[in-house]
């Protein structure tokens, strides 16, 4: 699985590099949202984890790179200050999740993990061979 990091702090990168070297995940990173528009229109990817403080404002950043992609990747903002108004703004905005920095190994296991999941049921939703049994779903579903 890819995770694309949006930051340009290098021990960012560190630490995620250290986490997801006991697993299958495959991190990428570019240093500004620029540079992840450019990324993400040549590499759909399924998670992306932005630093809070990348420059634009979060509500532009996380719709940016939702747009890109079809399903739109999981964004999950890092940041130092991962407190419930910030979580509710990230969700207001389109986003996943906030991971709080420094990164817990667990807690970002956790998120990306369930990013990854929540993406592929919709990419299955998506599909080409499930559209007939969503078709037989919705006309069977209840009217009122």
């Amino acid at each position: 699985m890819a995770v694309l990091l949006v930051s340009p702090i290098d021990e960012d990168v560190r630490k995620l590099e250290s986490i997801f070297s006991h697993s299958n995940w495959k991190l990428f990173r570019v240093a500004h949202q620029d540079e992840a528009v450019r990324f993400l229109s040549q590499n759909p990817t399924p998670v992306v984890i932005t630093d809070c403080g990348c420059g634009e404002p979060l509500s532009r950043t996380i719709t940016k790179l939702a747009e890109l992609c079809s399903p739109p990747p999981r964004v999950i903002v890092a940041s130092r200050l991962a407190d419930d108004p910030l979580w509710v703004q990230v969700l207001d905005c389109g986003g996943y999740n906030v991971l709080q920095k420094p990164f817990d190994p667990h807690e970002v296991y956790w998120v990306v993990s369930h990013a990854w999941r929540d993406w592929k049921a919709e990419s299955a939703l998506g599909s080409p061979s499930s559209r007939p049994a969503q078709a037989k779903m919705a006309a069977a579903a209840p009217t009122r």
